[in-house]
């Protein structure tokens, strides 16, 4: 196992089962082949799930090497040494951790077509125990950005400056368009990917409807659940200071200079180049304003959450925002029963019973009317 880069960890790390493994396909392929075929199966994953997955490796390795269990034991990992390592986990640890550790081993077998022991029953027990034993660790739940959170960063931005004004239209678009903050900001400039993250010379298209209602669409070459298949960023003109087509339409006038090849975000920078709006960046300027202005701070997904909340307690039918979002009906389901119950905590007065009463009635209808 070489000391190499966590995101590198899931294809450079081997066991004597994927050694021998590639010795046969080696035996059958040309190494061009083989190693094409490799990197198809390495590019299935995106960057991020490399240095996310990562961490399950290194536990599980380190787990082993205490207990003496040979290199050739680990893969394929039976049931009752993937039971054994989770056991070692429970009750220091929440069970999201011990979940994505899993995932991380899973996809290390998947990548070496090893064969994956960890739907024995066995396992699926253990891993039931280490949520309910990890409940202490969960992370705080997140509340949903208001239009309070809004009011506070459009009071404090100057909205001419290239960064402020890349800053509220990516405020503004996640907000009403209920994307992840994710597919409206890159990690950073060495990870931007224009596979992954949209460019400024996405091709936007503004639209009018038979009403009147303006819009804006913008293509996403790639979101968390639909992967390659990407999505659609649509924002919906407002008559207020909130209007996120206004937004992105004075982000791309003030910040002109930058290429169309940079992300869709990006800005000018004092030098005279550019720099992308990264999510770190982002969340770091809207919590000082949030500090100053005694605002409850949010997180990146407190932005989904909020626009999804805003637009379904303002009336809009659940279908239309679970298309906005980009939820299947049983997904976006699942995901207001999973925060309705912190709506209300965290927006206090913002809203009234009576409107989150209409809201479970919708979505009860909702419900059926799909049959789920």
């Amino acid at each position: 196992r070489p000391h190499v880069l966590a995101l590198d960890r899931l294809c450079t790390w081997s066991s004597p089962f994927a050694r021998a493994r590639q010795r046969h396909l080696l035996a059958v392929l040309p190494a061009s082949e083989f190693n094409k075929a490799y990197a198809a199966v390495i590019g299935g994953l995106a960057p991020k799930t490399h240095e996310n997955y990562a961490a399950g490796l290194l536990r599980f390795h380190q787990y082993c090497d205490l207990h003496h269990i040979s290199e050739g034991m680990r893969m394929p990992a039976p049931y009752f040494l993937l039971t054994a390592f989770i056991a070692n986990w429970i009750g220091r640890v929440g069970g999201g951790t011990v979940k994505s550790w899993m995932s991380g081993l899973k996809a290390w077998h998947d990548v070496n077509g090893a064969p994956w022991d960890g739907e024995n029953r066995w396992v699926e027990l253990a891993r039931r125990t280490a949520n309910k034993e990890g409940t202490v660790f969960r992370r705080e739940q997140r509340g949903p950005v208001t239009t309070q959170h809004l009011i506070a960063l459009r009071s404090q931005l100057h909205l001419h400056a290239p960064f402020d004004a890349a800053l509220w239209a990516v405020a503004c678009a996640t907000f009403w368009g209920c994307r992840r903050l994710g597919e409206t900001t890159v990690p950073s400039l060495a990870e931007f990917d224009a596979k992954f993250h949209a460019t400024r010379g996405a091709a936007a298209k503004h639209i009018t409807t038979p009403d009147g209602t303006k819009a804006c669409t913008i293509p996403l070459p790639w979101t968390k659940s639909t992967r390659e298949r990407g999505g659609l960023l649509t924002i919906t003109a407002r008559d207020d200071d909130f209007c996120p087509v206004k937004a992105f339409d004075n982000h791309l006038r003030v910040n002109s200079a930058v290429p169309a090849d940079a992300p869709l975000f990006a800005f000018q920078a004092p030098n005279g180049s550019w720099a992308p709006m990264t999510k770190t960046w982002f969340m770091k300027r809207c919590t000082q304003i949030w500090d100053v202005a005694g605002i409850l701070r949010a997180h990146g997904h407190s932005f989904r959450i909020g626009g999804s909340t805003e637009l379904l307690l303002a009336g809009v039918p659940p279908d239309i925002v679970a298309a906005l979002g980009g939820w299947t009906s049983l997904a976006f389901l699942l995901y207001w029963r999973k925060i309705e119950h912190i709506v209300p905590m965290h927006v206090g007065k913002a809203y009234d019973k009576a409107k989150l009463n209409e809201v479970a009635k919708a979505f009860e209808a909702f419900r059926v009317a799909h049959n789920i």
